[in-house]
């Protein structure tokens, strides 16, 4: 089955979908304008499945994405596996731009019990790519609604906990970088809920863990603060009490490396 959400848009989408024809797509309009949370949560009610994947309108599956995920959970054989996902390249109106999660480049994603990697180094597993039950969903419950543009990092966070992981290794998905993205436009909220996510789940980390965590936050909402003009002067502020120099002096490094040497990510 194919859930088509369409959360109001103001195009010809409902005629072509409609037109398309197949028993097997059903259509949905939603009743108002909804959040990223509320949206997911509303299309996920509505599906059937035992499992449910995920493909926002700007991003990209191979034709067989959905088959090697369903490989590699028979392959596991075992039950408790609560999502499956695997590995994403970027690309833009310039190409390809890369492997997302740049820093597993070359070397295998994490498998099996991956909440820590999920708080330790933030979201590993984009939409386009996850593959959750239906098990795994029911039991974490509803997206909370204040997170609007983290709502994938809170779910699959949470089926991390409580679930086992698995990875495909190879590259059958696609996810699409640009300006005017949702998520290049609203960096400081994304950072933000990230923090949220953080709080949640903070008795999974060390007091130590914690702190360094918080302070990588601290770090990007300062950043995104100090490029707003009117908040410049808060953003420094904010940077020099809850930041990380040395991630701040890090990640400009790893930014510059990717940007200049690889030559790829220009919106991250």
């Amino acid at each position: 089955e194919l859930v088509f959400w369409d959360n109001r848009s103001d195009d010809d989408t409902e005629r072509i979908v409609r037109g398309i024809g197949d028993a097997r797509i059903r259509f949905h309009l939603s009743p108002r304008r909804m959040s990223l949370a509320e949206g997911r949560n509303e299309a996920m009610a509505k599906a059937r499945g035992r499992w449910l994947a995920f493909l926002d309108c700007d991003d990209r599956w191979a034709p067989d994405k959905l088959e090697r995920q369903i490989e590699r959970l028979q392959a596991h054989g075992r039950p408790g596996v609560g999502m499956v996902y695997g590995r994403t390249r970027s690309f833009s109106a310039r190409g390809d731009e890369g492997e997302t999660i740049y820093r597993y480049a070359g070397r295998p994603l994490p498998e099996g019990r991956i909440v820590r990697h999920m708080l330790l180094e933030g979201n590993l597993v984009l939409p386009v790519s996850a593959m959750v039950s239906r098990e795994a969903v029911d039991a974490v419950g509803p997206i909370p609604s204040e997170f609007t543009f983290a709502e994938d990092y809170y779910l699959f966070t949470a089926i991390a906990e409580r679930f086992e992981v698995l990875c495909v290794q190879n590259t059958y998905c696609g996810y699409r970088v640009h300006s005017a993205s949702a998520t290049a436009r609203n960096k400081l909220r994304a950072h933000e809920e990230g923090l949220m996510v953080l709080e949640r789940f903070a008795e999974l980390l060390t007091p130590t863990e914690l702190q360094r965590r918080r302070r990588v936050y601290g770090t990007l909402i300062g950043i995104e603060l100090a490029r707003q003009r009117r908040r410049r002067l808060e953003g420094l502020m904010y940077l020099l009490r809850h930041g990380s120099l040395a991630f701040l002096f890090g990640g400009t490094l790893r930014t510059l490396h990717r940007r200049y040497v690889l030559g790829n990510r220009p919106y991250s």
